[in-house]
């Protein structure tokens, strides 16, 4: 099971590898308050696809087990609050990835 910590260190890996790669128009501090979508987010659309695609990945890496994490079902998850780094979290957690 991924835990919370660790879903944010690997969401943390990922925005720092988007940074390196140019990805980002300016370097972002994760922060569990971090607001991923909406007004006054640290990412636009593109980007943030690109982070929820890329965390695929590694969790897919992690823990050897096909992930997908879909938009809808992180906000589903969110219940009408602000999708935050710690939202996507949470979401990440609940999914009980590596649980057999």
């Amino acid at each position: 099971m991924i835990s919370e910590k660790r879903a944010f260190e690997l969401i943390q890996d990922t925005v720092s590898n988007m940074g390196q790669e140019g990805l980002l128009s300016e370097e972002i501090v994760i922060r569990p308050d971090t607001l991923l979508q909406g007004k006054g987010a640290a990412f636009d659309s593109l980007a943030f696809v690109t982070l929820v695609i890329d965390l695929e990945v590694r969790l897919n890496q992690e823990i050897n087990q096909d992930v997908l994490l879909k938009f809808d079902d992180i906000q589903a998850f969110a219940d009408d609050a602000p999708l935050t780094v710690a939202v996507l979290m949470r979401y990440i957690v609940e999914l009980k990835l590596g649980d057999t």
